[in-house]
């Protein structure tokens, strides 16, 4: 396999890493995680065990993910982004019950968010820097604040934003295609196809 692993990184036993994958600096990936095709981890990113993270998506520096958390496609997560797998943590509780959390094809985290467990951030869509998210968000959505909010929609490439109204057949503009490779475009098109 065609992949780089820093010397410094802790891959454990039974971890799948896809072709042109990067794990950097003192990562840690546990066991049987999925590492995806051309998957970019930064300094000091834990993965835990069987977490998977598909084609594409890049994790920036100082971020958990912690099992329960499912990365699809061309996801962007910022640097020290939190996930949390347990909506009512307690030490010493008796059970536990893990919460899922699901980051859609192509969507984007911004750096320093907080993403409290058992949500979806839809394909597409944006969490802006420092946002605290308590709830799923639709695909090509825009969403921040403290709890986040949802404040508009938002083409593929997040580079407009667009009237809550807006159909999905203008969420692929000119700039889109200007700025995305042509797989996450068609990517982008599939979700679309699938939302008219």
């Amino acid at each position: 396999m065609n992949y780089f692993i820093h010397p410094t990184a802790i891959v454990e036993t039974n971890v799948k890493i896809g072709e042109n994958a990067h794990i950097w600096h003192h990562c840690h990936v546990r066991e049987s995680a999925i590492i995806g095709e051309d998957v970019s981890l930064g300094k000091d990113v834990f993965i835990d065990k069987n977490v998977s993270i598909a084609k594409g998506s890049r994790i920036q520096n100082g971020v958990s993910i912690y099992n329960g958390v499912n990365i699809g496609q061309w996801v962007f997560v910022g640097p020290n982004v939190t996930f949390t797998n347990d909506r009512h943590p307690r030490a010493g509780s008796k059970t536990w019950s893990l919460s899922q959390t699901k980051l859609k094809d192509g969507c984007s985290i911004g750096a320093g968010s907080t993403i409290v467990s058992d949500v979806t951030i839809g394909a597409f869509s944006i969490i802006g820097a420092g946002s605290v998210l308590t709830e799923s968000i639709p695909p090509f959505h825009l969403a921040y604040g403290l709890p986040a909010r949802i404040v508009s929609k938002i083409c593929a490439c997040g580079d407009t934003r667009l009237e809550l109204s807006a159909e999905p057949s203008e969420y692929i503009l000119s700039c889109c295609h200007e700025k995305l490779k042509p797989d996450v475009i068609s990517l982008a098109q599939s979700v679309i196809e699938k939302l008219k």
